[in-house]
């Protein structure tokens, strides 16, 4: 690697480390958001200005949860568009992805209320590492994380919704989205669409580990809808555990 290639790279690892941390200062500011919420919307006083103020954050949170549904849509189909012209898409999916977190953020709060405020102070973190992970260390890994996160985000539903419920549902549909995505890689070379910006994964990328936590995922649901009861929570642990397993096998990986 001559000079010219070893400044290049080390441009490029600069961006991608500043692109992390824009993540991680933007789950500090959500953090300090949903402990706002947390106490004057979820716990609130029972005096006249205290119960005006919560009806004031329901309402905005109303009015988020819809018109960030509206820009994910828009973000889509912009992402759509940008690629059919053979372009990158990196803006378009950082703005889906805060346009997304956004909704999750907004729906959960109105739906779950305490029990999902609790869920979001320990999601938004991990939403940052996932940043972190995915801007400089390895994609597999990448992959692997999000869909057991999903998994353990579908455990919850489980516990706090119910086995038939919409979220349980739509976190399923999620794993099995990324299954086949992820299927796609292996046939392609890695590659998602025809381009340099469509590289997902080297060629070289394996893709059991990825794939068994889709499968160890879902089985971790079905087994907590058709049991229930405190299997579930202990399956939540089981999943953690996956995870920490995960981060150990891809850092020796790349020694």
């Amino acid at each position: 690697m001559d000079y010219n290639e070893r400044e290049a790279q080390r441009r490029q690892e600069d961006r991608d480390l500043n692109r992390a941390l824009i993540w991680v200062g933007a789950a500090v500011v959500l953090e300090f958001l949903l402990s706002l919420i947390n106490k004057y919307y979820i716990n609130f006083r029972t005096t006249p200005e205290s119960i005006n103020l919560a009806l004031a954050i329901s309402a905005a949170l109303n009015g988020l949860r819809w018109v960030s549904l509206a820009a994910l849509a828009a973000c889509v189909v912009w992402v759509v568009l940008r690629l059919k012209q053979g372009g990158r898409a990196g803006l378009q999916l950082s703005l889906a992805a805060v346009s997304a977190a956004l909704y999750l953020c907004a729906q959960i709060t109105l739906v779950f209320q305490e029990s999902g405020i609790r869920m979001l102070f320990w999601l938004v973190p991990a939403w940052a590492a996932l940043a972190l992970v995915y801007y400089l260390y390895q994609r597999e890994f990448f992959l692997s994380a999000l869909v057991s996160g999903v998994g353990v985000l579908g455990l919850w539903f489980v516990r706090h919704a119910g086995a038939s419920s919409f979220y349980t549902i739509g976190a399923v549909a999620v794993i099995l989205v990324l299954a086949v995505m992820m299927l796609w890689l292996k046939g392609h070379g890695g590659s998602l669409f025809s381009g340099e910006a469509g590289q997902l994964l080297p060629e070289e990328a394996g893709y059991p580990l990825m794939l068994l936590s889709c499968v160890i995922s879902l089985a971790a649901i079905a087994i907590a809808a058709f049991v229930g009861g405190a299997l579930s929570y202990y399956l939540l642990y089981a999943m953690v555990a996956w995870l920490f397993a995960l981060l150990v096998y891809y850092t020796v990986k790349m020694m």
